[in-house]
């Protein structure tokens, strides 16, 4: 049986969303989107019609993204492309997907330093809660411990890049993440880095300080 899940593309082609088949069949039947790939031999049939089964969509109409992500410690790490935000370690599965339980949820500016549950980023000068996106990169376990209760310039350690809130790439990709395979259908209309990532990889720990 095919994904229950269709990429939507916006009126210029760009990846928008992942939505549930139903919902790219609505937009279909509505004449708010056509279908652009199909899953080969797989049809949705009523009593007066069959379509072929939908594996990617296209708005007719441009429309702006307003998807909102929810703050989560595995929205984090899909956020930063599952890669430790202090050494670049990026474990990985014997499949070559991520493996969840070697990264953590770091809190850049620690909550035993904060005042009144808000803590202070000197990179954006403003006062933000503890747990939020702009506060909060994934990290493995040596470099979680290793930091502990420090900022990263206490512990000596440099930070990657900074927390941010997901952009409307990011709210794709972490979309996307909770897909078991990203089906082929999809990869002429996805960024080639996001293909590399869906091939698998062979071995268990990789660093990409790329």
């Amino acid at each position: 049986m095919p994904t229950p899940f269709v990429l939507q593309l916006n009126a210029d082609y760009g990846p928008m969303k992942v939505v549930r088949w139903e919902r790219a069949i609505e937009l279909v039947l509505s004449a708010k989107a056509v279908t652009v790939a199909a899953y080969e031999g797989r049809f949705v049939r009523s009593a007066s019609l069959a379509l072929p089964w939908p594996a990617v969509v296209s708005l007719k109409r441009y429309a702006r993204a307003r998807e909102r992500v929810r703050f989560s410690s595995r929205n984090v790490q899909a956020r930063d492309a599952w890669t430790c935000a202090y050494c670049g370690l990026r474990p990985l599965l014997h499949d070559g997907r991520p493996d969840r339980k070697g990264l953590t949820l770091d809190h850049v500016i620690p909550r035993a330093q904060a005042k009144d549950g808000v803590v202070y980023l000197p990179w954006s000068r403003r006062w933000v809660k503890v747990s939020c996106w702009e506060n909060a990169v994934a990290a493995c376990g040596a470099c979680n411990t290793r930091k502990a209760d420090r900022t990263p310039s206490q512990a000596h350690m440099d930070l990657r890049m900074y927390p941010r809130v997901p952009t409307h790439a990011d709210a794709l990709r972490i979309a996307m993440d909770r897909i078991a395979h990203v089906p082929p259908e999809w990869t002429a209309w996805l960024p080639e880095r996001w293909r590399a990532d869906a091939e698998p990889v062979e071995g268990v720990r990789v660093r990409d300080r790329g």
